[in-house]
């Protein structure tokens, strides 16, 4: 019996062990599980929270009196390579109002409100009515008191500051986009809408970087009733410093205007590059506007031609207006074009400097008569004279030697027919004949400049390959980025594309454009004190039944080492007899004497001028030597 007691009670402990042990075991799985399942429940809260935490956050402070407000970032400046600014955004405040504020402090609205009338010289009553619409608000804007001046608000903040009773009320800074130089380069520049988006120009092209990011001020009533705000600042926009000189744009522009109000054109256009690197000098046209109201039409057409004019006219002549001519328009070039051919020919070797070419005035050209600028013809021209005199039969017969191959070759080496790739919107392409369709009649017209569309920078841009040793510079308008301090946070280096001749064939490209200044058609480009050289143009334009033409030149300075290159345009001259590149030629030269000491380069004394300055210096030393004698 002992022994049957003791052996039941020795299996209920062992019964009690085992159920302790496995008790011990579950407990254990269970307390890794908790844990496992609280890791778990932390990862989620931080993805979650990752996620949706601003989404989150703001549902739980709209039950709080949430109020969400914008804080607007200031969009980054164009300057000219001087840091002259071409446009800014400026500084602006909206009167912000707190109804809810207001009608829990009826000693504070009153005050408040005296203040402002007295202030801004507003009628309260707006202020009134906006309160008893929205009256648990706490940001509400006040139409009438926006985009006010620091000096606006200067005296109501120092009223503020001194008088505790003025109150549910603070400024937002908001910033409106000004262009202190109003017209001067409007093309280039561009503008922008009401939602700081870019239109057109620069404000289109570089819109991501100019602007920043906004920021935002969360706020709401705790569990105290007290209002807490969380604010997260504004990224201002980066600044765009451009490769132009305002000075000098701003004399091309004058010069335009002037020419047009005395002589008067369809169309005039500028452009000037530096050849060793591609960065753009100026560019501009006749198509100006007011860039702080760029829907005014008045700078470019009278009172009733605008009263006259449908939403739909309205409109193309706006997108005329804001277009650049300079990238966006192709024409005929005429004999501007020709240094290309010639080049072209001298790099093949099919030319040399010392060949000769006869002109009898025209030329057949597979049954077609094809007359030269001199119907009675030059005679026996050598190459230097072909360009000086602007023959097109010598340049029909360099042509023919090119051929059909070679000359489509060469079109597409200096970039015809193809965008250039310069970093404005609205570029085109311009139109060329392709390989097949040079024929022999279609060869001779081209090659001194007719029945093909280029653009003036496609021109300008491989005129300077020309003219500069070969190199073909990636033409460019923006020379570097800076942040809202200031500092440099990208540049844009000079990029040569590729080699479009070699450098014996600029060098005879070069004594032949002074040659043509110096001695040929091209003699009115001259510029005293200054070594230039150029090639004009006349081109006939379509219809020629019409008799218009487009008169132009090309040209650099200094001839022997060129800084800078120049391209003039006048699309139909107001005058009776257009077909002389003359007009061209005079207007180049009078805009070169202006702007090339803002450009650095400075006219050289003559000989005749030194002994003069001398002359003047001793008789000067003279007076004073006399009079301290007296």
């Amino acid at each position: 019996m002992a022994t049957r007691r003791r052996q039941i009670t020795f299996r209920k402990r062992r019964r009690k062990r085992v159920f302790t042990g496995e008790m011990k075991k579950t407990l254990f799985l269970f307390l890794i599980f908790v844990f496992i399942l609280f890791v778990a429940l932390l990862v989620k809260i931080y993805l979650i929270n990752r996620d949706h935490g601003d989404e989150y956050k703001k549902k739980v402070l709209s039950q709080q009196s949430y109020t969400n407000t914008v804080l607007n970032y200031q969009r980054g400046s164009i300057k000219d390579r001087n840091n002259t600014i071409l446009a800014q955004s400026v500084r602006k405040f909206n009167m912000i109002i707190e109804p809810r504020t207001f009608l829990n402090e009826p000693e504070m609205k009153e005050e408040t409100l005296a203040k402002i009338a007295q202030y801004f010289a507003f009628d309260v009553n707006e202020i009134e009515k906006i309160i008893s619409e929205h009256p648990q608000s706490m940001y509400q804007h006040v139409d009438g008191l926006k985009k006010l001046t620091g000096d606006q608000i200067k005296g109501f903040q120092e009223e503020m500051e001194k008088n505790e009773l003025v109150g549910g009320v603070w400024f937002e800074e908001t910033y409106t986009r000004n262009y202190p130089l109003e017209t001067i380069a409007c093309n280039i520049v561009g503008f922008t809408s009401s939602d700081n988006q870019g239109t057109y120009g620069i404000e289109g092209t570089y819109n991501d970087e100019l602007n920043g990011k906004v920021g935002r001020e969360y706020g709401y009533f705790d569990a105290n009733m007290e209002f807490q705000r969380t604010v997260k600042k504004a990224t201002n926009g980066n600044s765009v410093v451009l490769t132009i000189d305002a000075n000098v744009q701003r004399v091309i522009e004058n010069q335009i205007r002037k020419y047009n109000k005395n002589v008067g054109a369809e169309n005039i256009a500028v452009m000037v590059m530096d050849p060793g690197s591609g960065e753009v000098l100026a560019m501009a046209s006749q198509n100006t506007y007011d860039l702080n109201d760029p829907q005014d039409l008045t700078h470019m057409y009278g009172e009733e031609e605008i009263a006259a004019m449908d939403q739909t006219t309205k409109s193309e002549k706006l997108l005329s207006m804001w277009s650049n001519f300079c990238i966006a328009s192709a024409y005929e070039p005429g004999s501007t074009y020709k240094p290309f051919t010639v080049a072209a020919a001298l790099d093949e070797g099919l030319i040399k400097p010392t060949d000769y070419f006869g002109c009898g005035g025209v030329l057949d050209v597979s049954g077609v008569q094809i007359h030269c600028s001199n119907r009675s013809g030059h005679g026996s021209l050598s190459l230097e004279q072909s360009m000086m005199e602007s023959c097109n039969s010598a340049l029909m017969q360099i042509g023919a030697k090119l051929e059909r191959t070679r000359f489509s070759k060469y079109n597409k080496i200096f970039g015809f027919g193809q965008k250039t790739g310069i970093d404005l919107p609205g570029e085109t392409a311009g139109l060329i004949h392709t390989e097949e369709e040079l024929n022999p009649v279609e060869l001779a017209t081209s090659s001194f400049g007719q029945t093909q569309t280029v653009t003036m920078v496609q021109m300008l841009s491989g005129f300077c390959s020309l003219i500069n040793g070969g190199n073909y510079y990636q033409p460019h308008i923006v020379k570097e980025i800076q942040n809202d301090n200031g500092a440099v946070v990208e540049s844009v280096e000079p990029i040569v594309v590729k080699k479009t001749v070699s450098s014996s064939t600029s060098n005879i490209i070069r004594q032949q454009m002074k040659a043509t200044v110096e001695e040929g058609t091209a003699a009115p480009a001259q510029v005293k004190g200054y070594s230039i050289g150029g090639k004009t143009g006349t081109a006939e334009k379509r219809p020629v039944t019409d008799r218009n033409y487009l008169v132009s030149f090309i040209g650099c300075v200094p001839a022997e080492n060129p800084q800078a290159a120049i391209y003039v345009i006048i699309d139909q001259p107001h005058v009776e007899d257009q077909a002389h590149s003359t007009y061209a030629t005079e207007f180049a030269s009078k805009i070169m004497k202006k702007i090339l000491p803002f450009l650095g380069l400075y006219a050289e004394e003559t000989e005749e001028e030194v002994a003069q300055a001398e002359t003047e210096v001793v008789e000067s030393s003279s007076e004073r030597a006399s009079v301290t004698e007296e």
